[in-house]
């Protein structure tokens, strides 16, 4: 389990990164693999998961594209 401090965290750095021109994608804790994609200018998906997944931008195209 990933304390929802620490996911607020990680998703506060992604903020301030994009803010100045920086994108993360990809996160790691030694729990949890946290990865991060924006559509437009107002959606953001995050796909939390135990283990690293394999193509994670996949799932979240996909999860944009069943919304």
């Amino acid at each position: 389990q990933v304390p929802f401090s620490l996911v607020g965290a990680l998703h506060g750095v992604h903020l301030f990164g994009a803010a100045a021109g920086a994108e993360l994608r990809e996160a790691a804790t030694p729990t949890a693999h946290l990865a991060w994609a924006c559509y437009g200018n107002s959606i953001t998906l995050i796909l939390l998961s135990p283990s690293p997944t394999p193509g994670p931008a996949r799932i979240l195209d996909s999860a944009f594209g069943a919304m």
